[in-house]
């Protein structure tokens, strides 16, 4: 009994660092702000969000994300800002099509 007493500490232990390290991460990072965003790029999160509203659908794909982008190069930092802030309101970008024809 006591062999398996010592296998569910370590267990435990390991459960109680990795919780640690994930929360202390988490209450790192900020979360990008759609009023910070460049004009053009909050125009996109504009029109994905009226877009999954209109659609009644908690999913997009990357065809709506391409057509809502600006026709400027669009930097990793906006792309990453833009799902963050989809994935606030409940939105995924997906594969696929949006099932309207």
């Amino acid at each position: 009994m006591d062999r398996s007493d010592d296998a569910h500490d370590r267990r435990q232990t390991i459960i109680d660092r990795m919780l640690a390290q994930a929360l202390d991460s988490v209450s790192n990072e900020r979360s990008p702000s759609h009023d910070g965003l460049p004009k053009d790029m909050r125009a996109v999160v504009d029109v994905l969000l009226a877009k999954a509203e209109a659609l009644r659908q908690r999913r997009l794909t990357y065809a709506d994300l391409e057509a809502a982008l600006p026709p400027r190069d669009v930097t990793a930092e906006d792309l990453e800002a833009i799902f963050w802030i989809l994935s606030e309101h409940g939105i995924a970008i997906e594969d696929g099509d949006s099932g309207v024809d």
